[in-house]
């Protein structure tokens, strides 16, 4: 019985002792692709394959270099043998360039003849990096100044996963010029304005006819509309409106335009005090863009400019007879200042509390007065939703690293590409006339200096005190 027992117990041994050792073997190798199964570089497969086309393949005898036995079977004991990584040939599967032989690139994920940069995995330097069209799964697979993006493949059946690096800058210089500008000159004011090249109508129906109508399309069509046409004396409404066209966009006497710093057409001609309308004596609709000019009535001072509205001078005359700026109630019961810059009544505060926010209560004034936007970039995180978002000169704008992070992924967006320059995104803007794309109507534009952002202070009404 007790010898039973004994032998028992040894053959459970020796089972278990069997079946360890059976288990670390089997550890001791990874398993690997046989021949026609999937792979995306050759050291995927099994010894003697090689990956061509996403599969396991034969192409020839492999020449052993571990020098010794196969995995733990032999080979010298107590020396370490590095085995360098099997790298794939001329024309075989690959997923980035560090899956590649020395000399090659992945392009279309085949390895390829392409700028020598070593082996992948070579030396001490790390993995080699592909550059511009290598295909790549992860940006840390492009060299510097390149991302790994999503490809359509163009037919190449790119894998899932799979992209190809591309460079992270377009290369562009903001120029701080844009299209738009109405003219570069006064001169340039002069023509006449696709806007009023409908016929002559009583009553205004945009793009088919009003009080501004001429019913001609160019300088010389309307000469030719006004021959035997006596001016001066005319009472024909229809001809004093071709008239007044004809002096105002088409003669042009001297002081008739201006051509401001903004490139924009600003009539300046004198006109006869309360006359409305494109008539003689009166103000024009359009300037040459077909952009509505800011009156069609004359002013007192016999400008085309709105009437110069008084405004208060003192607290005092913010009465219970003034509104308040915004025009939600009158200044009743003393509650209200005077901004004489402006000449507008609001509100008085005391401290900042009593002002919305990024307002502060100018304590000498009583006024509200805007101020900064933000004081970190941790504001503008919160504010915009943006990790990238910084604040800058006390405005929250959106940040950048490169290119890319201005055109929502891409390096280019049509007209309104920007590039990042000092950490935030910028047009570029244009050079030169010439790319300046014409707007409705065929009116050409000009590449005239970007309009300054204004930082003058604003003032608002106290919210209470």
């Amino acid at each position: 019985m007790r010898n039973t027992i004994i032998w028992s117990f040894l053959s459970l041994v020796a089972l278990a002792t069997g079946g360890l050792v059976t288990g670390c073997d089997s550890d001791a190798k990874i398993a690997k692709s046989s021949e026609g199964d999937s792979c995306t570089k050759t050291s995927d497969c099994n010894d003697g394959l090689r990956c061509v086309d996403a599969t396991c393949s034969k192409t020839g005898p492999i020449v052993d270099t571990n020098n010794g036995g196969e995995g733990n079977s032999g080979g010298t004991p107590g020396v370490v043998v590095v085995v360098p990584p099997n790298l794939g040939k001329l024309g075989e599967s690959c997923s980035k360039r560090a899956d590649c032989d020395e000399g090659l690139a992945c392009l279309s994920q085949r390895c390829s003849s392409g700028p020598v940069v070593g082996a992948g995995g070579e030396g001490s330097g790390g993995p080699a990096l592909g550059g511009i069209g290598e295909t790549c799964r992860l940006t840390t697979d492009c060299a510097d100044g390149f991302a790994c993006m999503p490809s359509d493949g163009n037919g190449e059946g790119y894998a899932v996963g799979v992209g190809v690096c591309s460079p992270t800058d377009n290369g562009l210089t903001p120029t701080g010029n844009a299209c738009g500008g109405e003219c570069r000159t006064v001169a340039d004011c002069c023509e006449l304005p696709v806007a009023v090249h409908v016929p002559y109508a009583v009553l205004n129906t945009p793009n088919v006819s009003g009080p501004y109508g001429t019913g001609a399309d160019s300088c010389v069509q309307l000469a030719a509309l006004l021959d035997g046409i006596n001016c001066a004396t005319t009472k024909v409404v229809a001809d004093q409106v071709r008239c007044f066209a004809q002096a105002t966009y088409c003669d042009c006497a001297a002081k008739t335009w201006n051509c401001n710093d903004a490139g924009r057409c600003e009539y300046t001609a004198a006109c006869v005090a309360a006359t409305s309308g494109s008539i003689t004596g009166g103000c024009p609709t359009y300037t040459r863009l077909g952009t509505l000019t800011p009156t069609t009535l004359c002013n007192k001072a016999k400008k085309c400019a709105p009437e110069a509205v008084a405004g208060c001078k003192v607290d005092a005359d913010c009465d219970d007879t003034v509104l308040v700026a915004e025009g939600t109630e009158y200044c009743t019961g003393g509650k209200c200042v005077c901004d004489a810059e402006n000449g507008q009544c609001y509100r008085g505060c005391t401290e900042d509390v009593d002002c919305p926010v990024h307002f502060s209560c100018d304590t000498k004034a009583s006024l509200c007065r805007s101020v900064n936007e933000c004081e970190n970039d941790s504001f503008c995180v919160t504010k915009n939703n943006d990790i990238n978002a910084k604040c800058v000169a006390g405005t929250c704008l959106g940040s950048c690293n490169n290119d890319r992070d201005c055109n929502s992924g891409q390096l280019t967006n049509y007209t309104n590409t920007m590039v990042c320059n000092a950490h935030a995104c910028e047009l570029v803007g244009c050079k030169s006339d010439s790319e300046c794309e014409t707007p409705v109507g065929g009116v050409r534009t000009f590449c005239t200096k970007a309009p300054a952002v204004s930082t003058v202070a604003t003032v608002t009404s106290a919210v209470t005190d």
